[in-house]
This record gives C-alpha cells, structure tokens and sequence, in this order.
C-alpha cells in the first residue's frame, strides 16, 4: 500500500497526497456526499409517519391552501412538511439520526451525522460563492459561513435566502450545508427585511432565528409574496416611486384598457417599484421602458408603438426605453420562474 508521503507509482515525482491521492481523497468525499444525501432522503421518505398523519393534517389544510395562492402545491408541501418535521416534532430527526449513526459504517460520515442533531433555521445572504464554496451571512448575527458540499450556483452575491442549515464540520468550525435546498429571495434584501423587522417588531418578538423557527411558514409565505410581486396594501412607495405610478396612471387613463388590464399592469410595476427600489431620475423613462416591457410581452392590447413612437409619446430616446424594458424583462422571468 502507498503512503501519503511516499513517491506516487506514476512516477511524476510527488508525493503520493499531492498527485494521484488527490483522485482518491476527492472520490472518498464523493462517498461521503452521497451517503449524506441519502440519510437526508430517506428521512423525508419516511417521514411524517403514520402515527404523525393526523397532526400533520391538521397543519397542511390551514397552511398548503394559504401557500399556493402564491407557489406550486409540491413546494407549499415541501415547506409544510419542514415545518412540521423540524419545527414542531424534532424529535422524529434526532431519533432517526441516532439511528444512522448506529448503522453507519465510515467514520467521516459518522462524525458529520452526529453534529446534525444542532440544525439551524437560516435568513442571510450569499456573500460569495462559486462551484466549490460559498459564503453565507446570517441577517440577524452577521455570522459567515463555509459551504462546500454544493453550494448554490444559480444565486448572485448579497442575494437573501431562507434555509435550514446542517452542521459540516469538513468545511471549518463554521461549516454548514442545506439539508433540503433554499428558497431565494428575488429583489433587494435590505427592502424585504426592513419589511420583515417591522413585522417582528409588530408581533413584540425578538428579531432572531427563534422568530423563523416559530413563524417558519409567516416567512416562508412573506418571502414568496415579496419575490413574486404581490405586496401588501400597507406598503407605501417613496415620493419618487409614486411619481412613476402617477406617471403610467396618465397614460392608462388615456388607454382603452379593460378593468383587468389596468390591476395586472398597476400591480406589475408596482411589486417592481418596492422590490427592486429603482433610482428614478425620470418618471417618464421608467414609464417609457414599462410601456415597451408590456407591448413586448403581449400583456396590453392596442395599437402597438414602434420604439420611435414610444420615444415620441414619452419623451425618452429609444436606447433609454429599451434599456429600462430589458430590466423589467429580467423581474418578469424571475417571477415567472418562482411561479
């Protein structure tokens, strides 16, 4: 057998851990990654269990129907099932743990299963990350930690995200991995939990992870609502904001559009105003830009505006408006995606 520090057999003149023993450390953590996934499977797979069904039906008729005004039923499923399973019967995971640890036979796995009993619910940003190792940063500490074990690709930095977090040790004192998955927070973080903050504050609770454990589903549905555009009534828009919806006002009063028309095109722009918390030097322009978004997508009936008449009507050059109708274009295909 080849030991770590003696000469690699291929004959490049390293050593054994620094050439061909990579290959073999790399193919063990894949072992490892699998077998954590499947511990983390089969407990969705066998849980709730039969003798948790009625409790855990109760909880699904008040909370999947109020979710999927707002996402699609195997998601509401998915969060209800987590709330359920590690918010109000952790129990079921410690007991299923100790029994993995029992069977387990590879020691890495081991140690890592038994740290897994201290989950945490999360609320932070992506502070980096690539296709090997991602920062995160709690919202309510400031705390940073270290994922390796596939870290989120599909997210860009300092973007929110709601999740509930493993303890892995492989990655540092600080490092953690998703037990199942993340649900993004599409737009600005600071909006969305300034809106939050004032929720807790309403509530008289305490602004940390003990309010997401407790009101799990609260922000589970807050985030789907802030993410997908539909906002709550009580939120007012700035001075600047509000001066772009009395701009479209203008122009939709001047359209022939049905009373159908007129909610859904108010309500877009609207969500985009509070979530994205555009800079407005000029009403006109976003307007302008908007007005293109909608003829584009087909979401407004009417004679359709060539990009010279549109920059008549508003008074905006045509770059301008397409520039503007290109960032809408990109809110729309994230709503659509959460959808």
């Amino acid at each position: 057998m080849v030991g770590r520090n003696d000469p690699c057999p291929c004959g490049s003149g390293k050593k054994y851990k620094k050439c061909h023993g990579k290959q073999q450390t790399v193919s063990i953590n894949d072992l490892v990654n699998e077998e954590l996934f499947q511990v983390r499977q089969q407990f969705f797979s066998e849980n709730p269990n039969r003798d948790q069904l009625t409790d855990f039906r109760a909880l699904q008729q008040e909370w999947q129907p109020r979710l999927m005004k707002s996402m699609a039923e195997n998601d509401a499923q998915a969060f209800v099932i987590e709330n359920f399973l590690f918010m109000q019967k952790p129990e079921l995971w410690q007991n299923f743990l100790s029994k993995q640890i029992e069977q387990t036979q590879r020691p890495t796995t081991q140690e890592v299963l038994e740290q897994w009993s201290n989950f945490r619910v999360f609320l932070g940003q992506l502070v980096s990350g690539d296709t090997e190792k991602a920062e995160l940063k709690d919202a309510f500490t400031g705390e940073t930690y270290v994922m390796a074990d596939q870290p989120p690709t599909d997210m860009e930095e300092d973007q929110g995200l709601l999740a509930i977090l493993l303890p892995d040790a492989r990655a540092g004192e600080q490092g953690i991995l998703f037990l199942n998955g993340y649900l993004t927070i599409v737009g600005k973080f600071a909006p969305f939990f300034e809106q939050l903050q004032k929720r807790i504050e309403e509530k008289g609770a305490s602004a940390n992870e003990d309010y997401l454990r407790e009101h799990y589903l609260e922000v589970v549905e807050h985030i789907v609502q802030y993410s997908t555009g539909a906002v709550e009534e009580s939120i007012e828009l700035s001075a600047e904001h509000q001066s772009v919806m009395d701009e479209l006002k203008k122009h939709i009063d001047a359209a022939d559009f049905d009373e159908e028309t007129v909610t859904n095109v108010t309500s877009i722009l609207n969500s985009y105003l509070v979530s994205q918390q555009p800079t407005v030097q000029k009403p006109e322009a976003l307007v302008a830009g908007y007005w293109r978004f909608l003829q584009d997508h087909e979401l407004i009936q009417g004679p359709m505006l060539s990009a010279k008449d549109l920059s008549e009507k508003f008074g905006v050059s045509s770059s301008t408006i397409l520039k503007r109708s290109k960032e809408f274009g990109s809110y729309f295909e994230e709503l659509l995606a959460k959808k």
